[in-house]
């Protein structure tokens, strides 16, 4: 069964550009059948626990995971199930109930029924389809993001891109 991926680009933005107009979420459809996102996503599944531990033992950056959620109408719609993969920031990581959690700064039409921005989510580990910690714009993880930055011609278009999620250098990954 073929699914349309649907990813939140714009988790670094602000809602409001220099003036002053909101500023909508940058979204990019990707099938499910694409080998480099399917990579990116075993990646930060086989590395989950080292971000869970990262989380653990928190210091300064923004830590954020990606979760996958079914858009209900979209996909009541099409037949299919569709799903929206959004970025959740803020993550913590609750001992006693062995979870983390993650607060929605950005929430598309399609779920705004189900949640709301600023509102905290529990989930498992597992749950996690891709994750980044981001400290003062120095990335570790952000799988997928590497995948869609590599998809982009020219080297401004990544200069944009980089500006645009503010980040100014990626960690090298082990593979």
């Amino acid at each position: 069964m073929k699914y349309i991926i649907i990813i939140l680009l714009g988790f670094f933005v602000m809602n409001t550009s220099a003036a002053g107009e909101s500023i909508e979420p940058n979204f990019k459809a990707i099938s499910d059948l694409d080998a480099a996102i399917n990579l990116a996503h075993s990646m930060a599944a086989n590395s989950v626990s080292q971000f869970v531990e990262l989380v653990k033992n928190r210091g300064n950056g923004a830590y954020m995971a990606k979760l996958r959620f079914r858009d209900p109408e979209l996909s009541d719609k099409s037949g299919k199930d569709q799903f929206l993969y959004l970025w959740l920031t803020d993550v913590y990581y609750h001992e006693k109930e062995n979870i983390l959690s993650g607060i929605f700064f950005e929430v598309p039409a399609g779920l705004k029924k189900w949640h709301q921005v600023g509102e905290r989510l529990g989930f498992e580990s597992e749950d996690v389809f891709d994750w980044m910690i981001n400290t003062d714009g120095h990335v570790q993880g952000g799988y997928t993001i590497r995948v869609h930055r590599s998809k982009l011609s020219t080297a401004q278009e990544k200069a944009e891109y980089d500006e645009y999620i503010g980040i100014s250098s990626y960690e090298k990954i082990s593979q």
